[in-house]
Order: C-alpha cells, then sequence, then structure tokens
C-alpha cells in the first residue's frame, strides 16, 4: 500500500511540474544562424535558444538582466566570437571554457584576404577587429562549424554521440549538394558589379568570385562619407544592383539604386523570417542566394 501510494504521489509531482520531469539540456546559441547549425546536429535530444533577436544588429545590441540568466543557465552557449558579439565578451568570461564554444577561434575556417583579426585600436576610436566575422556565409566555413559543434557536444553527452554525428554527416552532405547547384548559377551573374550597404559579406564574396564594388556602411558601424558617395556614382552602369539588410536603415542604398537605375534587393543575413529546424540553415543559405542572384541577373 505504501508503494502504492508513493508511485501516485510521484505521478502527481509529474504531473504538477512536467518541465522537471520532461526538461532537456539547453543550447544556447548567440544568433539564429549559429541557433540552425547546432539544431541541425541536435535535432529534438537538445533545446537550442537564441540570444538575440534576429531583428537586431549584433553590432549594437544591448544584453538585458534575462539575457545574463540565459547564459548563466544554459549547458552550452555556442557564439561567433568578440569581431561579431563584443557585448557578450565579458558575461562569457564567467562561463566555464566546456560550456561554451567560440566559432572564430576553430582552426579550419578560411578568411577572406586570409584575415588574422588581430584587434586594430584605431578604427572606430576603440579596439574593434578587422576581419569579416560572418563565417557562415561561407558552405564551407558552417561545414566545418557543424563538425565542431558536434564534436564539442559528443563530449558532453556521449552517449548521443552516434546520432550527433549521423545528422551533422546528414547536413554537410546536404550543404555540398547545395553548394554545387550555386556553384553552377554563379556564371548566370556573369561577374555583374553590386554595392552593399553592410560591409558584412566578405566571406561570401571571397567563396564565390563575386563582384562587389563598394560599400556604403563599414562593419564596425561607420558611414562613408560624400566623397564615397560621389564615387558610387561614378560607377554607373557597373553597379547591376545595391543590396540593404532589415536590420538598417536603407534610405541611402535605396536612393543610389535609384540615381544610378540599379536593381536594389534586401539580403537578410541572419534569417529572420526562417523557423529554426534542422533544414533552416539549408532554407536560408539558398533563400539567400536565390535573392542575391535575383537581383544580379535582373536586367
Amino acid at each position: 500500500m505504501k508503494n502504492l501510494f508513493s508511485t501516485a504521489l510521484l505521478a502527481l509531482v509529474i504531473l504538477a511540474f512536467p518541465s522537471v520531469a520532461t526538461s532537456k539540456p539547453v543550447v544556447l546559441a548567440s544568433i539564429k544562424p549559429v541557433a540552425m547549425l547546432v539544431k541541425a546536429v541536435v535535432g529534438d535530444e537538445l533545446s537550442v535558444d537564441v540570444l538575440l533577436a534576429a531583428n537586431t544588429s549584433p553590432h549594437d545590441y544591448a544584453l538585458k538582466f534575462s539575457d545574463i540568466r540565459a547564459i548563466k543557465s544554459a549547458d552550452l552557449v555556442v557564439w561567433v566570437g568578440p569581431e561579431l558579439e563584443g557585448v557578450l565578451v565579458k558575461p562569457l568570461s564567467a562561463v566555464p571554457t566546456d560550456e561554451q564554444l567560440q566559432l572564430t577561434d576553430l582552426k579550419a575556417l578560411h578568411w577572406p584576404d586570409d584575415a588574422e583579426g588581430k584587434h586594430d585600436d584605431h578604427e572606430h576610436g576603440h579596439g574593434a577587429y578587422t576581419r569579416d566575422p560572418h563565417i557562415w556565409l561561407n558552405p564551407r566555413n558552417s561545414s566545418a562549424m557543424v563538425m565542431a559543434i558536434a564534436e564539442v557536444l559528443k563530449e558532453k553527452y556521449p552517449e548521443k554521440g552516434p546520432l550527433f554525428d549521423k545528422n551533422a554527416s546528414e547536413l554537410i552532405h546536404k550543404i555540398k549538394a547545395l553548394d554545387s547547384l550555386i556553384q553552377n548559377r554563379i556564371d548566370l551573374a556573369n561577374g555583374r558589379g553590386f554595392v552593399v550597404t553592410h560591409d558584412g559579406y566578405g566571406h561570401f564574396v571571397d567563396y564565390y568570385g563575386l563582384n562587389q564594388l563598394a560599400t556604403i556602411k563599414l562593419a564596425g558601424g561607420g558611414v562613408l562619407g560624400a566623397r564615397h558617395y560621389g564615387e558610387i556614382i561614378a560607377m554607373g552602369d557597373r553597379v547591376a544592383c545595391i543590396f540593404g539588410e532589415p536590420q538598417l536603415n536603407n534610405k541611402s542604398s535605396i536612393k543610389l539604386a535609384s540615381q544610378l537605375g540599379a536593381n536594389w534587393a534586401e539580403l537578410d543575413l541572419m534569417g529572420s523570417g526562417i523557423t529554426v529546424t534542422q533544414e533552416s540553415y539549408l532554407q536560408f543559405f539558398g533563400g539567400f542566394t536565390d535573392t542575391f542572384l535575383a537581383c544580379l541577373e535582373k536586367q
């Protein structure tokens, strides 16, 4: 009778507090593109949360108390690095190294122009990083990140290792297939020149050998002056397209496109309209590339 009572009591506790009985370890991704890669590896085995909303710029974000709590309570934090999310450097300094993964530290990454990523204390008056941190725009880098994420998670949860390996291998295979399709379409762009609002496409441009002519806004946030605008106007019909972003003020880029008679399109580096699933990185990168090429291909 006592055992029956204990069993019934335990069942009531589970019903009353389901989160206690069913809670999963939490992987906290700094931004949505990172969450997409993590989710592809873990599937439904772990919970994947995103720290920074996709409609905000990581360069300018100010942490809230709820963000600090999320960082402290996460079982693993996966972030790009101080080049993108400088605001995370201080709170993550208190997080053990085996509970975080900084992706820009990965030796397998390729950097455009062999960027070293050293501090430039003169740029914008503070210790800004000089290399482009948007590493997920190179599909080979994304594959390298997937492998690194799987390795870290296998160390923490070895019983789930075979599943993480399987999921990582499947995504990498699909990334390669998507990359092959994109490579076949790149020639359709025919080397056409374009201008970007935000200097954040170095990995994409370098990997696919594209013809970026100029940028309106620097990666660190500085805006180029009137002389540079004049130089862009002087490019004339060499500019096939100007790209803006949903996270930025696009008035300048839209005005330039009108003055030049160029196409204009909005590129979303953060995947703000995409739900995080195991397939979402493929959806994101395929859609990003479609938008990019369609703008260059239009007459």
